[in-house]
């Protein structure tokens, strides 16, 4: 007889047991694989193999790895990275040893020809040499150059006289040869002050914290610090001195001065690379000055560079950066613009510098219509005072 009940028993359902061994190899693997990459940094690697040591279990008195099969433990120390400035004054002098006197013309860039060239040359009666501005402020050259940075902006001019220097110059020594004169050549290349490289490419200008390019009445300013820009100028020495030039002459290696109105913060620069120490105008044009020399130290010619300021003649000068002691040691000559009332007191701030060589020789007066009582001076005309 069948059984009846007064309630409704629901159909069961069959549970899934088989789930439950896939999560717990799910959570197996999930731990396995923190604690590989959680206990990295706890691995100790021997020549035995690799232990891992927990804080607490490391073993004090020695490890593996030493001559003798251990090493001693040192507790840890505590190491802070100081980077300082670099300091010029061990630098040794080294050039200037066989200079010769130099007393030149100077022939400016626009003035470039090859009747202008034997023309003043003619006029050399008590000078030896003449000054050629190959490279001016404007960046581009007078010559066809195959610097890197030369053929990839189109720094050279495009003209018949860029394309014949070589020849040019043979010319002029076989005339030296004819008159029974000495004629040296000297080029004449302008470093950071360049407007056709800074407008260009803004990887070499030099910028103010706004990122706005600086711009003074000689130009546009390049930065010293630049690697290229200074790999830039020791090509371009190097091709003039194939091109005949017995020396070469650095201007404008300095950094600009920029005056502020009373009662502002002094203008912030921004560099063309990230540098470990805080940029000074020291640094970088310092720097500049001894990498171009110490790349040119196997150099077949004369070498030489301007400075700018009376200050810069005695020492540092922390505005432009600019050190003709320093430059004495590896330039052959320092060249400075200077007239009649000031040459005998430049000639004595720097005369006490002169460790190799005469201050004669060596010191480069550059005046305007008056011959320096020096051995060595450069002449520029005063064509405006001539016409009046």
């Amino acid at each position: 007889m069948a059984r009846y009940t007064e309630f409704y028993r629901g159909r069961r359902k069959r549970r899934n047991y088989a789930f439950i061994p896939f999560v717990i190899a799910l959570a197996l693997v999930a731990v396995v694989v923190v604690l590989f990459y959680g206990m990295q940094k706890y691995a100790v690697i021997t020549k035995d193999g690799v232990d891992v040591v927990l804080p607490g279990m490391e073993r004090e008195e020695t490890v593996l790895g030493g001559p003798d099969g251990e090493l001693p433990v040192f507790d840890e120390v505590p190491v802070t990275l100081v980077i300082e400035n670099p300091d010029y004054s061990g630098v040794k002098a080294v050039a200037g040893k066989d200079v010769e006197p130099l007393r030149a013309i100077f022939i400016a860039s626009e003035d470039l020809n090859s009747d202008n060239l034997f023309s003043r040359a003619a006029q050399l009666n008590s000078g030896n040499a003449l000054v050629l501005e190959m490279k001016p402020r404007s960046g581009y050259l007078k010559w066809t150059s195959n610097a890197k940075l030369a053929v990839d902006y189109g720094l050279t001019e495009q003209n018949e006289l860029a394309d014949n220097w070589k020849a040019m110059i043979l010319g002029l020594q076989q005339y030296a040869g004819e008159q029974e004169k000495e004629i040296r050549l000297v080029a004449q290349i302008s470093c950071c002050v360049d407007s056709a490289l800074a407008t260009r490419s803004a990887d070499f200008a030099l910028r103010n914290a706004a990122g706005f390019d600086i711009i003074d009445d000689t130009g546009y300013w390049l930065d010293p610090y630049n690697t290229q820009l200074r790999s830039y100028i020791v090509e371009l020495v190097r091709e003039l001195y194939d091109l005949g030039f017995d020396e070469v002459v650095l201007a404008d290696v300095a950094h600009p001065v920029v005056e502020t109105p009373e009662g502002q913060d002094p203008m912030q620069f921004m560099y063309s690379k990230e540098m470990s120490t805080v940029p000074t105008p020291e640094n970088a044009v310092c720097g500049f000055a001894l990498y171009v020399a110490n790349e040119l130290s196997d150099r077949t010619g004369g070498l030489g560079i301007y400075t700018g300021t009376r200050r810069s003649l005695v020492g540092l000068d922390e505005g432009t950066g600019q050190n003709a002691p320093l430059f004495l040691k590896v330039y052959d000559r320092v060249w400075f613009r200077t007239d009649r009332y000031e040459y005998t007191f430049n000639y004595q701030d720097i005369e006490k510098h002169v460790s190799i060589g005469s201050a004669n020789d060596r010191f480069m007066p550059v005046v305007i219509n008056y011959l320096p009582d020096n051995s060595s001076w450069v002449y520029i005309e005063d064509l405006e005072a001539l016409n009046g």
